[in-house]
């Protein structure tokens, strides 16, 4: 049969079916290419826009996970953006060119083709063309998804990153310092402290356990260095408490905190009284009080005073008291100034001086606070060991006494600290635990009641 004729008296659906034959006789005569393909290349075209969207929302949701990781993100969005714009290069330069030139020759080759099949042949058309720029415009739409995401997002992390070198510099400077500077000094008074608490590891050892076993201790007497020191120092300690202890108004006001603990614990015996303060507190509180220290100066000053203080050492007016005669005992800043022995055997006796329901009150220098215990603890020459708040308690539940509180006091100014708000946070992470190691609170407290 002849293509370039229709078959007389043939139906008009007939018709139709021999056009469309026809048409696609033409197309493959003289382009060499099947509709059908076209067809199946259209629809490799939507599976592609398919995959190419899925694509991109992964894409997009591997950049954001990525992003997360400030120190590898940038070159992973270099890279995918690389990739995804050679991607988008080929799809643009290769195969969008390709399908176009197939549809210009399919409108050359349906402009010779004759009238009949020239409605269904520009419907066609029309439809590859519509596709083809639904291709574009998604191909264009990725591009410029890439573009936003290197122009807007790689600039933010670049900055990121950058300020995180700095903050990384703020810290190597920071340790530099406290390297050079800081930790060669303290590190030295550390070493120091830490000679001397071994060399009293071995006696203490001893001690605890006979404590531990309700032994009664047996100190041997031990020379006073107060009493050592030379007249000149000794005939001004008042002035020497007010420089290297606080003055006077300073520390009423510290030990105004204890009033409520010691309200009820009438008569208190307050151990190194010193000048007095706790006394007068207690005496304008209406409490019964009585002091004693080894320093005949200080108890001259209490009695212009007209507080109640006596000559004397700790250990000795304990052990003449009769047993559960006190309400309270106090000892402020005292057990520094004695050897672990000594305090221990204070402590001893103030559990059998105290009666049911009495307190034993102890403030000492913080030794968890490295500028106390390896530096100011030191100023005051009169200054044995450390006491720490730990073995304290210990000894105190040893001896039958529950601990009732353990209080850290007096902070150091915050414009001393090392940690700032205007630091980088990981700087300011690492002054603050620096802070915490160095600048502890100065003193601390430890309350215990006898059963």
């Amino acid at each position: 049969m002849s293509v370039g004729h229709a078959p007389g008296g043939a139906a008009d659906r007939s018709r139709q079916g021999w056009l469309v034959r026809l048409m696609r006789g033409l197309v493959r005569a003289v382009l060499g290419v099947d509709l059908d393909e076209v067809e199946a290349e259209v629809d490799k075209g939507r599976a592609a826009l398919s995959r190419e969207s899925t694509a991109r929302e992964g894409l997009r949701q591997h950049l954001e996970q990525r992003l997360d990781d400030v120190s590898a993100v940038v070159e992973d969005v270099r890279g995918a953006y690389l990739v995804t714009r050679s991607e988008f290069e080929q799809v643009r330069d290769k195969a969008v060119p390709e399908l176009t030139a197939r549809v210009d020759l399919l409108g050359e080759s349906g402009a010779a083709a004759q009238p009949g099949v020239e409605p269904p042949h520009d419907g066609r058309l029309a439809y590859i063309e519509q596709t083809l720029t639904v291709l574009r415009k998604t191909s264009e739409a990725l591009q410029n998804e890439v573009e936003s995401l290197r122009d807007g997002r790689v600039p933010h992390v670049e900055g990121d990153l950058l300020k995180m070198q700095r903050a990384v510099e703020a810290v190597q400077a920071l340790s530099g310092e406290l390297r050079d500077q800081r930790m060669p000094a303290l590190s030295a008074r550390a070493d120091a402290l830490v000679e001397r608490l071994h060399e009293e590891l071995s006696a203490l050892g001893g001690l605890v356990e006979r404590l531990a076993q309700g032994e009664p201790l047996r100190v041997a007497v031990e020379r006073d260095v107060e009493a050592e020191v030379p007249a000149a120092i000794a005939a001004a300690s008042t002035r020497f408490a007010e420089s290297f202890r606080g003055q006077r108004a300073e520390i009423l006001g510290r030990v105004a905190e204890y009033l409520p603990l010691l309200a009820g614990a009438a008569p208190v015996l307050d151990l190194g009284c010193g000048r007095g303060e706790l006394l007068e507190v207690l005496r304008d509180a209406g409490v019964e009080a009585r002091g004693v220290d080894t320093d005949p100066a200080m108890v001259a000053a209490c009695r212009r005073l007209g507080l109640a203080a006596d000559v004397g050492d700790a250990q000795d007016v304990l052990r003449a008291r009769k047993a559960g005669s006190l309400g309270g005992v106090t000892a402020i800043h005292v057990f520094e100034h004695l050897t672990a022995a000594a305090w221990m055997s204070v402590v001893e006796a103030a559990s059998a001086a105290l009666r049911s329901g009495g307190v034993l009150l102890v403030e000492c220098p913080n030794p968890e606070s490295l500028r106390v215990g390896a530096g100011l603890f030191w100023v005051d020459p009169t200054h044995r060991l450390p006491v720490h708040p730990q073995a304290l308690a210990f000894v105190m539940r040893s001896l039958g006494l529950e601990v009732v509180e353990t209080r850290l006091l007096r902070p150091f100014p915050p414009d001393q600290a090392l940690a700032s708000p205007s630091q980088p946070e990981p700087v300011r992470e690492l002054a603050g635990r620096l802070d915490a190691w160095l600048s502890a609170p100065r003193d601390f407290l430890v309350l215990a009641r006898k059963p």
